[in-house]
């Protein structure tokens, strides 16, 4: 992809500098996309010597292995580092993800993402304008104190705070976002250069006079935080305040790093202030467009319900959609003014990306959910090791059945982690899944697998489905040869098979969702019936374009016959004009040939003819037949001066209207 010079600039604004890379962040991104309690040891690994230290950036896998290496085996299902890696990183790329994964303390880590409209323009989330914000700021304040970027940070964050459960947009203007980022340089530059050594001495005077706990108190009106902002803000201004150099006293290192602090913010504060189109909540009376988010998973296109009309689900957790077509239709009046911004559904190998509600809290399609919920089941609570087989179909209808209806239109469910842990209770011992050997495993070693497992004795038909999903496992590995993770996804498919063999409800709803394809090998009778019915009628289509095609082939062919019928008459008369034509220069040959004749006996021997001796014999060209000589009932015509019978020309005019001769125009009789 080619980017223009604008975006070239804007880049350094949408990544984040490398020195506020942060690993906590990527820590807490990897808690919630692994499965609940996974890694709930792992917290204790940040005061451990082998913890990455910032800046972090081109560390990340050295953490995600550290992850790894200290879970007690239970992150072998995510593959390799790099693999989890990946995932995470698809996975935490969303707007609002600093509210989700609880990210307070630390500076924004995630590059804000790019939408387009549907009119093909690039829009930006407006909490994500604070991500760009907060990136300008840092790499003006950076090289002033190595401290400051982390101050401005919390400035930026309570700031945000007013839109924080914002879902609007705004267009992501490169020209713009560099102006703004000049003027700040700008302005900054010159309120430090303006700083008078009276205003300073006056700071370090009052600072000499406060305790650490007035000092704290007074930075803390200059970026209200909230309380665990608030903790880093103390241990900042803590570290000042008992900081002393040769050269410097402590009073006098607090106030200068608090006059930067204060030039910071202050020209921070208004700059959002001159642009809240960007910054704060769209008001009532704009005239800016509403943004509306549509929603694409393949070739369905969908807006969430509660975005358009302000209202709550009859469902708690559900939001419900509905289809352009149907907003459109029936109300239209709501699409005035509107922006429709493309908002493609992504997912992660194992998680789908959280999306942000109206409420601010966040969702993910029931399609989505159903398969997390699954995978939280068989290799989080290993429910279906723990459970008789008499008991899955309660267990099933409990644990799915408010929250998944058999509409075949998408609809989100609210994310929550600990909602199955509200629910169910099985802590009772199950066996984990083994490792699989150097050179992989084979199709006997799932079926052993599964009866190591005891989920023979669950589902005890689960070993018929394993060869089909051996198959597909096989076909999505990504190493050369099977590996532990492939293990854990062919384990999971065939839990996933049996579920849905064993509640036909839950197989429908999947099915509405248009999930089957997800599940390795899974044969879905609705599925094969809507493909039979898609294939006749796409053989009717096929048969209907033929024809359609046929008629139009015919029809040129018609159209061509009748040119051809036109160019053949046409071609008729000019060969009939020069048949005439040619027979009227034979008569005019023999007439010389026979006045040359003539001449030459009278040459020879002496003779002179006279002209009534001498008269010619001359052929009417019509009837073929000679006019005798001083015959009256003749025509002539003007050009070629030739002569016809006056019954043979008036017969001839009947059809013609030129002279059989020269084509000259005869007179009429």
């Amino acid at each position: 992809m080619i980017l223009s010079q604008g975006e070239k600039n804007m880049s350094r604004f949408l990544e984040i500098p490398s020195f506020a890379t942060d690993p906590a962040s990527l820590h807490k991104e990897a808690l919630f996309y692994t499965l609940n309690g996974f890694l709930s040891e792992s917290k204790n690994l940040m005061d451990s010597p082998e913890y990455p230290e910032r800046p972090f950036k081109g560390k990340e896998r050295e953490l995600i292995q550290l992850l790894i290496d200290n879970s007690d085996y239970k992150l072998r299902m995510y593959g390799s580092a790099e693999e989890l890696l990946e995932n995470i990183n698809i996975y935490k790329c969303f707007p609002g993800n600093m509210k989700l994964f609880q990210t307070v303390v630390e500076l924004y880590q995630n590059r804000p993402r790019i939408f387009p409209s549907m009119k093909d323009e690039k829009y930006i989330a407006k909490s994500d304008m604070f991500v760009i914000l907060q990136n300008m700021a840092i790499e003006i304040g950076n090289s002033k104190f190595s401290d400051l970027p982390a101050i401005l940070g919390c400035y930026v964050k309570s700031r945000m705070a007013k839109i924080e459960n914002s879902i609007e947009f705004v267009k992501f203007d490169e020209e713009r976002f560099e102006k703004l980022y000049k003027r700040m340089k700008e302005r900054i530059s010159l309120a430090e250069n303006q700083a008078t050594p009276a205003e300073f001495e006056q700071l370090v005077t009052e600072f000499s006079k406060l305790n650490e706990s007035e000092a704290i108190e007074k930075f803390k009106r200059l970026v209200p935080s909230r309380m665990e902002r608030i903790y880093l803000l103390e241990n900042i201004v803590k570290l000042k305040f008992r900081s002393t150099r040769k050269e410097y006293t402590s009073a006098e290192l607090t106030a200068v790093f608090f006059l930067h602090c204060n030039i910071h913010t202050s020209v921070l504060e208004a700059i959002i202030s001159e642009n809240p189109d960007l910054f704060l909540p769209r008001g009532e009376d704009s005239e800016a467009p509403v943004t509306l988010r549509v929603f694409e998973d393949g070739d369905r296109k969908f807006l969430m319900k509660s975005e358009i009309f302000n209202t709550k689900s009859k469902e708690p957790f559900i939001l419900e959609t509905i289809t352009m077509e149907e907003l459109f239709k029936n109300h239209e009046i709501l699409t005035r003014n509107v922006e429709f911004i493309r908002y493609p559904i992504t997912r992660a190998k194992h998680k789908a990306t959280p999306i942000q509600t109206p409420s601010g809290g966040f969702c993910i399609l029931a399609i989505d959910y159903f398969f997390e919920v699954m995978r939280e089941l068989t290799h989080g609570k290993k429910a279906f090791q723990k459970l008789k087989s008499a008991d899955v179909p309660q267990f099933l209808e409990n644990a799915f059945g408010d929250i998944f209806f058999l509409t075949e239109s998408p609809y989100f469910i609210e994310y929550h982690r600990t909602f199955l842990g509200n629910q169910h209770n099985l802590n009772v011992p199950a066996k984990d899944v083994r490792n699989a050997k150097k050179d992989g495993f084979t199709l006997q070693n799932l079926k052993n697998e599964l009866a190591h497992l005891g989920l023979t004795t669950t589902f005890p038909e689960i070993q018929d489905y394993a060869e089909v999903v051996y198959a597909e496992v096989d076909k999505r590995k990504k190493g050369s040869v099977l590996r532990t993770c492939d293990l854990f996804d062919a384990v999971e498919q065939c839990q996933l098979i049996c579920v849905l063999e064993i509640l036909p409800k839950l197989k429908k709803f999947v099915h509405n969702q248009r999930g089957c394809h997800r599940v390795y090998g899974f044969k879905c009778e609705d599925c094969a019936a809507e493909n039979s019915k898609n294939q006749k009628d796409q053989k009717l289509k096929i048969l209907e374009k033929e024809l359609e095609n046929s008629k139009i082939a015919h029809q040129k062919i018609l159209e061509e016959n009748q040119q051809k019928s036109l160019e053949i008459q046409e071609l008729q008369q000019k060969n009939l004009r020069l048949s005439v034509k040619n027979e009227t220069n034979e008569v005019k040959m023999k007439q010389l040939t026979e006045k040359l004749a003539q001449s030459k006996l009278s040459i020879d021997y002496g003779t002179v003819c006279t002209s009534n001796a001498s008269q010619l014999k001359i052929q009417c060209l019509i009837c073929e037949k000679s006019i005798e000589s001083g015959e009256d009932q003749v025509i002539r015509c003007p050009l070629c001066k030739r002569r016809f019978h006056s019954k043979c020309a008036i017969n001839w005019l009947k059809d013609h209207k030129e002279c059989p001769a020269c084509n000259g125009e005869l007179p009429t009789l």
